[in-house]
């Protein structure tokens, strides 16, 4: 599935938006020179934020937008006005990190209008063992509802089903059995399943019915917190 300029990522809380959003990055920037800008836009949950990658992502030349004020002392939420150069500069790639659920969302909407949807892909993150996503009911609820609140269609699925350590192949098949019903009720595709590196390692043999987007930086390790 080709890759667009704009991706953004939305979904349940807990659901792993930041930790694919952070995946992601360094995934394209193995595919590509060009700029690429992280927006944190979770002003909500004060946990996992991209933010506080900030150093890591550096490094790796990914510049990280973040969801707070520096100049105050304080980690106050503000969504920062410099979200608008990933939309208004063409020779940037963008991904927005999303708040969970649809009151997360609610901090896009300033930026709504400057969506060019043609060049946009709005990636809900489904984990099938989360209670709010564990049957096609639930996960739609969530999905109606951040696309409401967005004032935009999502346009694909990626499965991040997992249980941390304990994750087995029963879990992967749960998260794209209901993945692949949700797929159908909005027919839009599902672009990726999830795993954990350590998990592919140790199944190197797997069959997924989607391709495969392997996470190798969890943010649950990383002590480079700013």
């Amino acid at each position: 599935m080709k890759n667009k300029r704009i991706t953004i990522v939305c979904g349940h809380y807990g659901s792993g938006k930041t930790t694919f959003s952070i995946n992601y990055a360094l995934y394209l920037r193995n595919q590509t020179n060009r700029d690429i800008y992280i927006a944190d836009l979770d002003v909500v949950n004060p946990y996992f934020r991209s933010r506080e990658h900030f150093d890591y992502l550096k490094d790796k030349n990914i510049k990280v937008i973040g969801s707070y004020l520096p100049q105050s002392g304080a980690d106050l939420p503000a969504v920062s006005a410099e979200v608008y150069t990933l939309f208004e500069n063409k020779d940037i790639i963008g991904i927005v990190d999303m708040g969970g659920n649809s009151v997360g969302s609610l901090s896009f909407a300033t930026f709504r209008d400057n969506v060019d949807i043609e060049e946009t892909d709005i990636i809900f993150i489904l984990n099938a063992n989360r209670k709010e996503n564990s049957t096609l009911d639930y996960a739609l609820g969530h999905f109606n509802n951040i696309e409401a609140t967005l004032g935009l269609k999502i346009t694909s699925i990626v499965n991040n089903t997992h249980l941390m350590n304990e994750t087995s192949l029963d879990d992967i098949n749960k998260g794209e059995l209901i993945a692949s019903e949700l797929s159908k009720e909005k027919n839009i595709p599902v672009k990726f399943t999830c795993l954990n590196m350590d998990f592919f390692d140790n199944n190197p043999n797997i069959k997924t019915k989607y391709d495969l987007f392997i996470i190798g930086y969890d943010i649950k390790r990383a002590v480079n917190i700013i």
